[in-house]
């Protein structure tokens, strides 16, 4: 059902509902009020009348001036219940009765104990009730009875206001009703046609959504939830681009002289060549599905550090004699500057040693000259941990996209050194998870140099407990240029 009958039905149920209330309040304490203050002031009469009957005026005649002034009937009782003196109308039930007969009528009883009499009488076979109220005075007890029907006019007029006022309301809401249901529902179709949009991933050409309240805050959550969604439908198409290209290259290299070997017969020496470079393109696919699962684990939370007393002097020194050779083939030299006072931390030997591993390798892949220095300092709440190259340096543009899972700020120059292009993101992520951060500075011609910090303290939440470590093997942590 649409939201303009739903509401159109809720206002005019709620109207029905509060003119049916007004109308019981009408029968009911509209009316006992009414009936209240009349028979009070009947009693008030009744004493006026009773004064003038104890001054000495004759009965008869005080109760046929009262009558007549009151409209009414009027009863003079003696103290032994006897009446003396009944004036009334000339027609219906408030017609005078004999004289000298005992008055046995409820309120008189009542006010012959000294209380104040009231009864209604029911209506007799003309439709009419009659209010009657005694009051007791000195010389005997004085009664007074006036027609309902007074009463049921006003009461019928106030029952035709509230139906006419109820009427009127209803109008008004079911108009109210079709008025706000269109200007409330239009920006509803809008967010209802925008979040069918984005399930079919149509990001663009979203109308800009005006709305009070609730509906605008959600208009706008919609908005930025499209932009997110878009920024990460881009990075998903850049990454299964770039899952391809670093697959497909060694994948068609190595079928390539898989096939070469399979049709030909070529020398020996050609032989192993070909196996040689199957190998390595093999153990590069390895590498980045390694990687990816790596950092698929660490950002899914099922990786968490376990934290150890790691000595970072000895983790260098490590990784520079796993590297050294490679760095000596190209004449570049590795040299550590570590401050003895925050050599060691704690962390997860295993992280700490794949992110030294991989800062070293991206250092040696990038430098063609020059040197390779990791340095180790103290700060305030904890170590900086900076590997520092003299490479070919990274732009402005691409420096702060380097931590990226493959991202590649010189595609063509990166693929072919072997890089799986996650190295930088599994660092972020490793660093991260102790609760650390990780930052880059680079000047084109000059140098790249990668700073990770590690807090004195791991977050609790993030910490499993210490167990023996086993050491990373280098040639998947390190891979020679």
């Amino acid at each position: 059902m649409k939201l303009v009958y739903r509401l159109l039905i809720f206002s005019m149920g709620l109207v029905t509902i509060m003119t049916v209330f007004v109308m019981a309040v009408v029968d009911m304490r509209l009316k006992d009020r009414i009936v209240q203050e009349r028979a009070a002031e009947l009693g008030r009469e009744a004493l006026l009348i009773g004064g003038q009957w104890a001054a000495g005026q004759p009965p008869h005649e005080a109760a046929a001036r009262a009558s007549e002034a009151l409209g009414g009937r009027v009863t003079l009782i003696d103290p032994h219940g006897i009446i003396i003196a009944d004036a009334g109308l000339d027609s219906g039930s408030l017609t005078a009765r004999a004289i000298g007969t005992k008055a046995q009528r409820p309120e008189v009883a009542l006010a012959g104990e000294g209380q104040p009499g009231v009864t209604i009488e029911p209506a007799d076979e003309d439709g009419r009730s009659d209010l009657y109220v005694a009051v007791k005075h000195t010389k005997g007890i004085v009664r007074l009875g006036v027609e309902m029907s007074t009463f049921e006019k006003i009461f019928n007029q106030a029952r035709q206001d509230v139906v006419t006022a109820g009427l009127v309301a209803l109008l008004w809401a079911m108009l109210f009703a079709v008025v706000f249901a269109r200007y409330l529902s239009k920006p509803v179709i809008q967010l209802r046609d925008m979040a069918r949009a984005l399930a079919k991933r149509e990001f663009d050409d979203h109308p800009t959504i005006n709305a009070p309240g609730e509906i605008g805050d959600l208009a706008e959550s919609l908005h930025q939830l499209s932009a997110r969604l878009q920024a990460l439908e881009g990075l998903r198409r850049e990454f299964i681009v770039n899952v391809s290209h670093e697959l497909s290259s060694p994948l068609t290299i190595a079928s390539g002289f898989a096939a070469t070997l399979a049709r030909h017969d070529p020398p020996p020496e050609s032989r192993k060549q070909f196996a040689r470079a199957i190998l390595s393109n093999t153990h590069r696919m390895q590498r980045v599905v390694e990687n990816m699962l790596d950092l698929s684990r660490i950002e899914s939370g099922s990786w968490m550090p376990r934290v150890e007393r790691v000595d970072l002097r000895e983790m260098i020194a490590d990784i520079f004699d796993a590297i050294g050779p490679a760095a000596e083939a190209k004449n570049i030299s590795l040299r550590s500057d570590v401050d003895p006072k925050y050599a060691v931390i704690q962390a997860d030997p295993t992280w700490v040693r794949q992110i030294i591993g991989n800062l070293a390798e991206n250092a040696l892949r990038h430098t063609v000259r020059g040197e390779i220095v990791a340095i180790v300092k103290g700060e305030t709440e904890g170590t900086r941990l900076s590997v520092r190259d003299t490479g070919e340096g990274i732009t402005p543009y691409h420096l702060p996209r380097i931590f990226e899972r493959l991202y590649r700020a010189d595609t063509g120059r990166a693929r072919p050194s072997g890089g799986s292009g996650l190295g930088l993101a599994i660092v972020k992520h490793m660093i991260e998870a102790h609760g650390g951060t990780v930052s880059a500075e680079s000047s084109v011609g000059v140098g790249t140099t990668i700073h990770v910090f590690f807090p004195m303290t791991v977050p609790q939440h993030r910490v499993l407990t210490p167990r023996g470590t086993p050491r990373v093997q280098l040639d998947r942590a390190i891979t020679p240029a």
